[in-house]
């Protein structure tokens, strides 16, 4: 069996090193990592591991709704400017988040910017949303061709409306605490499912770094759910994961 991590930070294990990270991880068949920024001071450290890693880290760069208001003046412009670098990148993580703060202005202004460079560029977008369902209704004419919504552990309903859309849903450990998991897992079709660990964040044991390498384990349970072969079903998601991250 063959994984990509469509999305993990590799910039912010504290435990172990990317070489030891990305060393695990091949044992075990996950051949490629999009490395994902949260905040400006990511940019740098991804654009240094994907020059260090050419074939394995695929660069995301992008502003995480958390850090929007304290987006600095120029910073739209640095972001295009690693995109314009980097013809392989893809754009995020960027979105909405209304857990953590209901200032909608500055979240709504920086995500609508991240859409714009994905649209012209015609890049791969990584969607964070959390408590956003109905602030999404203004933007979902301006996505770009391609975008993923990361982490997904919300309802079937709202599924629904994103693989209408065209898009993709990324899942990692978080699902299996989904009291609806099953039928949230059996409501995506093969061909629009991306797996994920969201590493350092959102392992299976609280508090514990997830790594790469824990992937087969997640793809394992995620067959059980769908009532699929492992074998079969990592197939499907390994050719989504190309397809989605490579154009």
């Amino acid at each position: 069996m063959q994984f990509i991590d469509s999305h993990v930070h590799l910039q912010d294990f504290k435990q172990r090193c990317a070489t030891e990270i990305i060393a695990a991880a091949h044992q075990v068949g996950v051949r490629k990592f999009v490395c994902v920024a949260a905040a400006e001071k990511d940019w740098p450290e991804i654009a240094r591991l994907s020059g260090a890693y050419p074939d394995t880290v695929i660069p995301a760069f992008g502003l995480h709704p958390w850090y929007a208001a304290e987006a600095e003046t120029g910073w739209i412009e640095r972001l295009e400017k690693y995109v314009q670098d980097f013809p392989s990148a893809l754009v995020g993580e960027a979105g909405l988040d209304f857990y953590r703060s209901k200032e909608a202005g500055p979240q709504e202004q920086v995500f609508a910017a991240q859409l714009e460079l994905a649209r012209e560029y015609r890049r791969p977008l990584l969607i964070h949303a959390v408590k956003a369902q109905e602030a999404m209704e203004k933007f979902w004419n301006l996505l770009p061709e391609k975008f993923v919504f990361h982490s997904y552990n919300g309802k079937a309903e709202f599924l629904k409306k994103i693989i209408k859309q065209g898009g993709y849903a990324g899942f990692n450990f978080s699902i299996l605490k989904n009291p609806a998991r099953q039928e949230v897992l059996r409501e995506i079709p093969d061909d629009r499912i991306l797996l994920e660990t969201d590493g350092p964040y959102q392992g299976p044991v609280r508090g514990q770094e997830v790594y790469p390498e824990q992937l087969p384990e997640l793809a394992v349970e995620i067959a059980k759910l769908r009532g699929e072969n492992i074998n079969e079903l990592a197939q499907k998601i390994y050719e989504n994961s190309l397809r989605f991250a490579n154009g």
